[in-house]
């Protein structure tokens, strides 16, 4: 009994071998440092993804509103950056200085690109066969909402020279001494400027022919600017 009981002790006094656990030893760091790698490639190519959606360029734009003929200066350009400009007719930013001194050939909003189409020498505005008129007009000889750049009919609202001939004379629309009441005129609208008594300055460009019509009849305060759809034909 005695020696039963002295293997038992021996036995039970022996300690319990030691557990091995999972993953343990230089497999499991070789598994984290793959992650930590995979987790680095991922993000290098997020980051390059929104790199390209979001590659942005330089475009020259109008500093302020600016009207039709109007020769550029520095403070009337600045440069915005725009996503995906690549494929914009603008001027980009490296041209900038470029523009100095160029003639607006049509009027441009704030913050417009600026196409090159819409550039030309000092010499260039109006074309040869153009003309500008300014004329004031009241509040009931144009509608308030006329702005640079506007397609307008100009009309003559009276006779512009000379008497109104008798009615034998028979005469032909449009000769001097006519009322030219049912007389139009295509024009497009370069400036506009309000006056401190309501009424506004407008500057109009025309056909060269009718320019003399036109500008008899404003310095007679007899025309009538219509706003048009495209311009008047």
């Amino acid at each position: 009994m005695a020696g039963v009981a002295e293997r038992t002790s021996k036995r039970s006094s022996t300690p319990p071998a030691p557990e091995r656990l999972l993953s343990a030893g230089p497999r499991r760091w070789r598994w984290l440092a793959l992650g930590a790698a995979l987790m680095v490639v991922g993000a290098v190519a997020v980051a390059a993804a929104l790199g390209q959606v979001d590659q942005r360029s330089g475009m020259v734009a109008a500093a302020r509103d600016l009207p039709a003929g109007h020769v550029l200066t520095a403070e009337d350009l600045h440069v915005v950056e725009i996503a995906g400009a690549e494929n914009l007719a603008a001027v980009p930013a490296g041209q900038v200085d470029d523009l100095v001194g160029q003639r607006l050939l049509s009027p441009l909003h704030a913050d417009t690109l600026i196409a090159p189409h819409a550039l030309g020498s000092p010499d260039d505005y109006p074309e040869p066969d153009e003309a500008v008129v300014g004329a004031r007009l009241a509040d009931n000889q144009a509608p308030a909402s006329l702005g640079q750049g506007a397609d307008v009919a100009v009309v003559i609202t009276a006779t512009t020279q000379g008497e109104p001939p008798s009615v034998e004379e028979a005469p032909t629309p449009g000769e001097p001494g006519v009322p030219q009441e049912q007389q139009a005129f295509p024009a497009r609208v370069q400036s506009v400027e309000a006056t401190e008594d309501g009424a506004m300055r407008v500057e109009l460009v025309l056909a060269a022919d009718d320019a003399e019509a036109v500008a008899r009849a404003a310095s007679a305060d007899a025309l009538t600017v219509v706003e048009v759809d495209g311009g008047a034909g």
